[in-house]
C-alpha cells in the first residue's frame, strides 16, 4: 500500500468518524445550512439521478457502493432494485447506513479489502480524495470487480479549485475535511485506456457552484 495512500486512508477515517459524520448525515437528508452546503447537496442529487439514468434497468443487479458513507445512495439503489453491498472505512457512517437502508449489506472495509465480483461498482464522491497514481491503482483493483459497470467521480483540476485550494491553504480550519485531489482530466483518460480492465464509456461535468466534479463511466469489454 504506498504511503500516500495509507496516509489519506488515515485522515477521511478520522474526518468522517468525528467532525465530518453530523455534516453528510444532513447532506443524505438533503438538508443545508447555508449555499455552500445547498450547492453540494443539489450536486450529488445530480450525480446520484446520472448514475441512475446510466444504469438503466437496475432489478437484480449486484451492486458494490465503494465508500458508501451514511447509505444515501445506497437507499436510492436499493429502491430501484438492486441487491446492495456497502463497504466503507469509517465504523459511525457504517452504522449510520445500516438504519438507513437495512435491506443492504454493509461492512466497514477498505476498498482493497473487497475481493467479490459484482454487476456494478460505483464511487460516488469516495475517490475524490486520492491523487492521480493513487486514484488509478485503486480503478484498478476496484475494475477487476466489475462485471458490467463501474461509475467513479473526480474532481478536475480547474482554476476554481486551484484558488479555493489556495485559500484553504491560506486559512486552515482544523475540522476541516481531507484535501481533495485535483485531477488533470485529459491525462487521467489516457492513462484509463491503458491501465484499466474496463474501457471509458462516457463522461459528463456536473457544476453546482461549489459542487464540480466529473462522472466517469467505465463499461465491460
Amino acid at each position: 500500500m504506498p504511503p500516500s495512500y495509507a496516509t489519506a486512508q488515515d485522515r477521511i477515517r478520522q474526518y468522517f468518524d468525528t467532525v465530518g459524520f453530523e455534516k453528510w448525515q444532513r447532506f443524505a437528508r438533503g438538508e443545508a445550512q447555508n449555499r455552500i452546503q445547498a450547492s453540494i447537496v443539489a450536486g450529488r442529487e445530480q450525480t446520484m439521478t446520472n448514475i441512475l439514468a446510466w444504469g438503466g434497468d437496475w432489478r437484480g443487479r449486484r451492486v458494490l457502493d465503494a465508500g458508501c458513507g451514511t447509505g444515501a445512495f445506497a437507499r436510492r439503489l436499493v429502491d430501484a432494485g438492486a441487491d446492495v453491498t456497502g463497504v466503507d472505512i469509517s465504523a459511525r457512517e457504517i452504522e449510520a447506513a445500516r438504519e438507513r437502508v437495512p435491506e443492504a449489506a454493509f461492512q466497514q472495509a477498505d476498498f482493497y479489502g473487497v475481493t467479490e465480483t459484482f454487476d456494478v461498482v460505483v464511487c460516488l464522491d469516495s475517490l475524490i480524495y486520492y491523487a492521480e497514481d493513487d486514484l488509478v491503482q485503486l480503478l484498478q483493483h476496484l475494475g477487476k470487480r466489475a462485471r458490467v459497470a463501474l461509475y467513479f467521480t473526480f474532481t478536475p483540476s480547474t482554476v476554481f479549485f486551484e484558488v479555493m485550494h489556495a485559500v484553504g491553504k491560506l486559512f486552515p480550519k482544523g475540522n476541516a475535511s481531507p484535501a481533495i485531489a485535483q485531477i488533470k482530466a485529459k491525462r487521467l483518460y489516457k492513462r484509463l485506456e491503458k491501465e484499466i480492465p474496463l474501457r471509458l464509456a462516457q463522461t459528463t461535468h456536473i457544476n453546482s457552484s461549489f459542487y464540480q466534479t466529473t462522472l466517469v463511466e467505465l463499461r465491460g469489454a
